[in-house]
C-alpha cells in the first residue's frame, strides 16, 4: 500500500530524503528487478498499436534508454555529478570506458543491490531514493497488461488544464493512459505520451501518481481503446475490447466526471457526449 511518506519523499532527491531501512530498500531493489523483467517480456523491440473511437490511432513504445527516467532513477546525476560519478566503479563495477546506458545501469544496481544498499545506508548522496523507484515500478508493472483493457485514454490539452487549474504544467504529453490502481490515496496513475518526431511514435514522457489526480481531467477528453495490437520481436497480438470492457471503461468514466464534476467529454463511437 503506497503511504503518505511515500508519496511525500517520492517527488525529492535522494539526498532530501532518509534511508528507508534494509527492508524497505530491498523490496525496493526486488521491485525493481521484476519491472526490468516486464520491460523486457512484454515492451522490449515491440509497438503498442492502439485503436481509439474516435478513428485515431495511437502508436508508442517503451524504450530501454528511458527506463531509469520512468522507473525513478537519476540517470544524470549519477553518471555525470562528480560526487556521485566514481560509484559507477566502486559500487556498480563499471569499468572506465565501459558505456553505462539506462538499461545497464539499471541491472548493475540490480546485481549488486547488497552494496547499494551498504553505500545509501551510511551515506547523505544516495545512489537511489527508494520511495520514487518503489511508486514508479509499482505503476509500471501494473500497466504491463494491455491486452486486458484495464486502461483509459486522456486526449489532454495543456492550456486547458492551465486556464482552468490556474497552475503552469511542464510536461508536453498530449496522450494520457489512466490505469486504476489498488490503492487509497493514489486511485490512478498515469502515464504521459509524447510524441518524436524522428522514430513517427509516442514515447513515455512521464509516470504521475497524483493525489488529486481530478484536476488533470478537468475539461478534457475521454477517449475508450477498441483494439490493440503488439507486434515485434518475432510476436503479434491483437486483441478487441469487449462489450463490457467497453461499459466498463464508460462506467469508469461517468463515475469520475459525477463525482468530482470534471465536466470532461466522453468521446462515444467519435460523437462527443457530455455527462451530466
Amino acid at each position: 500500500m503506497i503511504t503518505k511518506e511515500e508519496l511525500q519523499y517520492a517527488s525529492k532527491s535522494s539526498i532530501s530524503v532518509p534511508y528507508p531501512g534494509d527492508e524497505y530498500a530491498y523490496d525496493t531493489i526486488n521491485r525493481l528487478s521484476y519491472a526490468l523483467m516486464m520491460f523486457k517480456k512484454r515492451y522490449e523491440d515491440k509497438r503498442i498499436h492502439l485503436l481509439l473511437n474516435n478513428g485515431e490511432g495511437l502508436s508508442f513504445e517503451i524504450r530501454s534508454k528511458n527506463l531509469a527516467h520512468l522507473f525513478g532513477i537519476d540517470y544524470r546525476d549519477l553518471t555525470t555529478n562528480p560526487v556521485m560519478k566514481p560509484l559507477l566503479s566502486s559500487v556498480l563495477g563499471f569499468g572506465e570506458k565501459e558505456v553505462i546506458n539506462s538499461y545497464a545501469l539499471i541491472s548493475r544496481i540490480i546485481e549488486n543491490a547488497d552494496k547499494v544498499i551498504e553505500y545509501d545506508e551510511n551515506h547523505f548522496h544516495k545512489i537511489l531514493n527508494y520511495y520514487k523507484v518503489m511508486i514508479k515500478t509499482t505503476c509500471f508493472i501494473r500497466m504491463s497488461a494491455f491486452d486486458k483493457f484495464n486502461f483509459g485514454v486522456i486526449n489532454f490539452d495543456k492550456r486547458t488544464y492551465e486556464k482552468t487549474v490556474g497552475k503552469s504544467f511542464y510536461p508536453n504529453a498530449s496522450k494520457y493512459l489512466l490505469l486504476p490502481m489498488d490503492e487509497e490515496l493514489v486511485q490512478f496513475c498515469m502515464l504521459g505520451l509524447v510524441y518524436d518526431k524522428y522514430s513517427g511514435m509516442m514515447v513515455p514522457e512521464t509516470f504521475m501518481t497524483p493525489t488529486i489526480f481530478h484536476r488533470y481531467l478537468i475539461r478534457q477528453e475521454f477517449l475508450l481503446p477498441g483494439e490493440i495490437v503488439i507486434d515485434g520481436n518475432n510476436e503479434f497480438k491483437h486483441a478487441v475490447a469487449s462489450r463490457e470492457d467497453k461499459k466498463q471503461l464508460l462506467n469508469l468514466y461517468k463515475s469520475i466526471i459525477l463525482t468530482y464534476k470534471t465536466n470532461s467529454t466522453i468521446n462515444e463511437v467519435g460523437k462527443y457526449k457530455r455527462s451530466k
